[in-house]
């Protein structure tokens, strides 16, 4: 069978391609860049064509099936939703039908339904005026609106792992809004198969993976599966993340915008979840999917640290905060430190109260990371170090001055921290667990 995939060059379109070819049709893959004239079709949506004229290209190429995978989360200046995701697959539909193609399977997204929400929603408006067009065509059209979308080239994915990876995790609201994911790789088989089916299909099928889950429980299997421990989590509320991802449509990235927020807001579950019945067996739950292909992040923030220099760091840390402890509270004068507290306005017995209060958070900083490393103790130690810092460039600014930089030298005790804290392992019981080799054998043992 000769399949036209457009949008061949993104996530989707790249596992459908792949999944099509394993199984012996012939492809042509529809793309904006540069074509080889055999192999691959030049589409860009952007630019108007007759539906007539989309007819006789299909008949020239003998197309018997078209899949549309092409979608932006984000409209710019060179590409809008309205003809990205509207207009432009429009007059594709149209002229497959003209030509007589057999089937149409347009990837749309989940969430549009013909409610006021859709309407209010630009990138789920522009996906449902496409859905519309087609399911009035004569054409067998078949419509799939999948969840979240994880896997080798997906954006929203690569955002989610690198969100993950953070120490500090920001969570819109409480991070409890439901969401599906499913693998790029599944989506594509069910392509497959609905290309493979014999007779009409038609209908709008809601695909998402096996399993409902938090937000946060999304982004915890993400720092799962790249390695990482715990991290901080913090709830954001609702109005400041929308005001963050206003302020995110500025910047040189395609994900996280109002949109978004929107659609995560509503929730990425589906009514009625319909890939097992196009797969033929369960989909595959996000922790073994993401041992499959690992996650992609943006940037990666991972540290690997052997265990002589995971000590090596610790005892240093823990040497400074003991030293200054020890040399504070037994040498006040001459150490300096009752100058600085004076400066800072603490004399006399508020000085005094501020030195024990120093020393002893200082021990108990040193002890912490002698006994134990975790996300609370790390960031503990980063705000001790940040508010030293500051507190003594404000009140002895001749500090910041000195040649010999006794603040300017906090900057490399930060990001010591820092890389501590980015190397937090994975608790070794909790990656024993959750590996999927010993899941399985579990189960067999269960059984």
């Amino acid at each position: 069978m000769r399949v036209l995939v457009v949008g061949a060059t993104g996530c989707v379109g790249r596992a459908v391609v792949h999944a099509l070819r394993s199984r012996g049709h012939a492809v042509i893959e529809g793309a904006r860049g540069a074509v080889d004239g055999r192999h691959t079709m030049q589409v860009d949506y952007m630019q108007p064509r007759e539906p007539e004229a989309w007819a006789m290209r299909l008949r020239a190429e003998r197309i018997d099936s078209v899949v549309n995978c092409v979608g932006i989360l984000m409209a710019s200046r060179g590409q809008s939703f309205e003809r990205v995701h509207s207009a432009g697959p429009i007059e594709l539909f149209r002229g497959a039908a003209l030509a007589g193609v057999s089937r149409v399977v347009q990837v749309s997204a989940l969430g549009v339904r013909d409610d006021a929400e859709t309407l209010a929603t630009p990138y789920l408006r522009s996906k449902l005026l496409a859905d519309d067009a087609l399911a009035s065509l004569p054409v067998d059209g078949v419509v799939l609106r999948p969840s979240l979308i994880y896997g080798p080239h997906s954006q929203s994915a690569a955002l989610f792992a690198t969100l993950a990876s953070l120490p500090v995790i920001s969570l819109p609201g409480r991070g409890a809004q439901p969401v599906q994911p499913l693998h790029v790789y599944e989506l594509a088989e069910a392509i497959a198969q609905l290309i493979e089916h014999p007779g009409a299909l038609g209908g709008v099928h809601e695909l998402a993976g096996p399993t409902v889950m938090s937000y946060r429980e999304m982004l915890a299997g993400y720092r799962a599966a790249l390695g990482l421990g715990d991290a901080l989590w913090l709830p954001m509320p609702m109005p400041l993340m929308r005001t963050w991802a206003w302020l995110a449509e500025a910047l040189p990235q395609k994900v996280f915008c109002r949109d978004t927020i929107r659609m995560l807001e509503r929730g990425s579950v589906p009514r009625v979840n319909n890939l097992a019945t196009l797969l033929g067996r369960s989909p595959t739950p996000m922790v073994q999917g993401l041992a499959v292909s690992a996650p992609e992040p943006l940037f990666d923030l991972r540290v690997r640290l052997s265990p002589a220099m995971s000590v090596l760091a610790r005892g240093s840390l823990a040497f400074m905060w003991l030293y200054t402890a020890l040399i504070s509270a037994l040498l006040p004068q001459q150490s300096g430190v009752m100058d600085l507290l004076a400066r800072c306005g603490f004399e006399g017995r508020l000085g005094v109260a501020a030195l024990v209060f120093s020393c002893t958070l200082n021990v108990g900083l040193g002890v912490l990371m002698l006994k134990r490393v975790t996300p609370w103790g790390l960031a503990l130690q980063a705000a001790a170090v940040v508010g030293y810092t500051a507190t003594a460039a404000f009140h002895m600014p001749e500090l910041t001055l000195d040649h010999c930089g006794p603040l300017i030298k906090n900057l490399p005790v930060l990001a010591l921290i820092m890389m501590l804290w980015c190397a937090v392992p994975l608790p070794t019981t909790e990656r024993k667990a959750s590996h999927p080799v010993r899941k399985l054998r579990s189960a067999v043992r269960a059984s």
